[in-house]
């Protein structure tokens, strides 16, 4: 067995379909179909069921197995890059993911700890909680600044900061209204653009709840699945939208309006996240023990 034979039985297992799976491998079908039923003979079991539409679905010891293919294949990967890491470009990149929310925090965090580390490069991610804790978990980032409570076992998580949140109204709106501050009865009133997710979950989910609590009928007149859209929304006067206080920046504050919220209903917590377990550079590391205050 190599660990080619693992990483086909794993992207057929992924794509559902081995056609779609040597399409995805850029080889051609008959010899990964081969080279599974290899796999399979040498285990003595039999990995998928098949049917008639081509489609396969893992058995139950297939389900077994790829639990531990990608066991093998995380921990080669593991090993590949701690020994890279002798190399000083592989150890001065750090891959980091963010939400919109949490942006600014990891910048000032970035720029703190640059200043003792000049050769350091960063690769930036942008993505919802969730999306964010899945890249973790496919090694494809280091490190990720969540908004959401995320339990997953595989995942390690500290909260770097809690703060409240405000409405920031573009001036066409703002000029209608003579407030020093909003209520969520007025707010509810005014054109909304919120940022949302593929889960219902984060600052979003607080803000729906909020409003079905005091049964407010909320005009959002827009649900924005990325963030740069919710900008150009906002910088077009389409309407308004909550924001955490430190993803609200100094040219925000002047192109806008931003008012605190009465009784401060939302908040929004932003913590730092790596994996509970396998390979993390010494310069990951040194970055989350600089900035969680262990």
């Amino acid at each position: 067995m190599e660990l080619r034979h693992l990483h086909y039985f794993i992207a057929i297992a992924k794509a559902g379909s081995i056609t779609k799976a040597a399409e995805n491998l850029h080889i051609a079908q008959p010899p990964l179909s081969r080279q599974l039923k290899n796999l399979e003979d040498e285990l003595g079991i039999s990995l998928f069921e098949r049917n008639k539409k081509k489609k396969v679905k893992l058995t139950l010891q297939g389900e077994f197995f790829l639990k531990k293919a990608e066991h093998i294949i995380n921990a080669v990967n593991d090993s590949v890059a701690e020994v890279k890491e002798f190399d000083e470009i592989v150890n001065y990149n750090l891959a980091v993911g963010t939400t919109i929310y949490s942006a600014q925090t990891m910048f000032k965090q970035m720029e703190k700890f640059k200043q003792n580390h000049e050769n350091l490069r960063f690769n930036i991610w942008e993505a919802d909680s969730l999306s964010l804790c899945k890249l973790l978990k496919d090694r494809k980032i280091d490190i990720a600044y969540i908004n959401d409570e995320i339990s997953d076992p595989d995942i390690l998580s500290k909260t770097v900061i809690n703060e409240y949140c405000f409405c920031v109204l573009p001036t066409n709106i703002e000029n209608h209204i003579e407030l020093t501050e909003i209520s969520i009865e007025e707010l509810a009133k005014l054109p909304l653009i919120l940022l949302t997710s593929n889960t219902f979950s984060g600052l979003y989910k607080q803000i729906i709840e909020t409003f079905n609590e005091k049964k407010l009928d909320a005009n959002i007149i827009c649900e924005c699945h990325d963030s740069s859209m919710l900008v150009q929304l906002l910088s077009r006067g389409a309407g308004g939208t909550v924001l955490p206080a430190s993803a609200i920046t100094k040219d925000i504050h002047k192109s806008y309006t931003v008012l605190p919220i009465k009784d401060n209903y939302w908040t929004s917590q932003t913590q730092i996240a790596w994996r509970k377990e396998g390979y993390t550079s010494k310069m990951a590391s040194a970055f989350i023990e600089k900035n969680i205050k262990l």
